[in-house]
Order: C-alpha cells, then structure tokens, then sequence
C-alpha cells in the first residue's frame, strides 16, 4: 500500500472511528429512552475508560485493562438487558462477548496480525466499535418509532359507569 494511499485511509477512518461514537451516544441521550440512555452512557464510558488506560499505560491497546474493562462493560449490558427486556442490548452484549474473544486471542498470540499491511487486531476491535454503534443507533431509532407509534394510537374507549337512579328517602332508609 503506497503512503498516500494509507494517508487516505487514516484521513477516513480515525475521524470517523472517533466522531461515530461521540454522534451515536449523544444521539441516544437524547432522542432515546432510559434504556438507550443507559446503554449510551455504558458505551461512552467504556470508550473513556479504554482512553483513559491508553494514556496511563502509554500503550496504544493496554489488552490485559481492556479485557477486563469489556469484560465489566458486557455485564452492564448484560444488566440492562435483563432490566429493558430489549433485544438490542442482548445484542450489544453479544457483540461485546465478541470482544473478548478478540482481546483474549490476542493475549495468547502476543503478537498483531497483518493482512496487506493493516493490522487485523485492531481493525477487529473498530468492526466491533461500529456494531456496538449500528446497534445503538437501531435501538435508539426503535425507541422513537415505539413512541409515536404511542402517540398516535387512538385512545382505548373507557366503559361508561353504570347509571344509578337516585334512591327515594324510604329507599335510604331500608338500606341502613
């Protein structure tokens, strides 16, 4: 791959891999319900938490803290799953499970592998960044349809009450 070439693509992807996050989680905040809410916050802070072991580290993938971080992450979506009952955190945990399999495979090998010189550890773990995104993203467009499709339904009729005449006063009085 030439160096304009791979320019080219680090000039597409590292913005994209840093703004589709950011976009996708403030998205979620405010136009989803408490379960997008939650599941955005969880996503924002896993990705907080991975810069922060970056930065403590000085390693460009700390593996051993983020296994543990996604290992933490996937029971909290775990969590809300149970909560929310929805089907796109049980899918958000399933492809954080994903991740762990990454990071865990990547402990035993020790080393990157390479295909055409990008490096496959890492375009896996932004594959998986970008499902955890397009299923945030799924959720949160589900929650908006879920609440106009509320909005819009008509009213259930309530049942009349009963008609009751009124009772005479010898009435009132046989009834105590």
């Amino acid at each position: 791959m030439t160096s304009e070439a791979r320019f080219l693509v680090n000039a597409i992807v590292v913005p994209l891999g840093i703004l589709l996050p950011i976009g996708t989680c403030v998205f979620a905040w405010f136009k989803g319900g408490g379960a997008e809410r939650y599941g955005a916050a969880l996503f924002w802070l896993s990705g907080l938490g991975t810069l922060g072991f970056e930065m403590v580290t000085g390693q460009a993938t700390p593996v051993l803290e983020e296994l543990f971080l996604d290992m933490a992450v996937a029971i909290g979506f775990l969590a809300l799953a149970i909560r929310y009952n929805n089907l796109w955190l049980g899918a958000a945990m399933m492809v954080k499970g994903l991740q762990l399999a990454v990071h865990s495979t990547h402990l035993t090998d020790g080393e990157d592998p390479y295909f055409a010189g990008f490096n496959l550890y890492a375009a896996s773990l932004n594959l998986v960044s970008l499902l955890i995104c397009l299923i945030l993203l799924g959720g949160t467009f589900a929650a908006i349809r879920r609440r106009k499709r509320e909005r819009l339904a008509p009213a259930e009729p309530r049942p009349d009450p009963p008609i009751q005449r009124r009772l005479s006063p010898r009435e009132r009085l046989a009834r105590g």
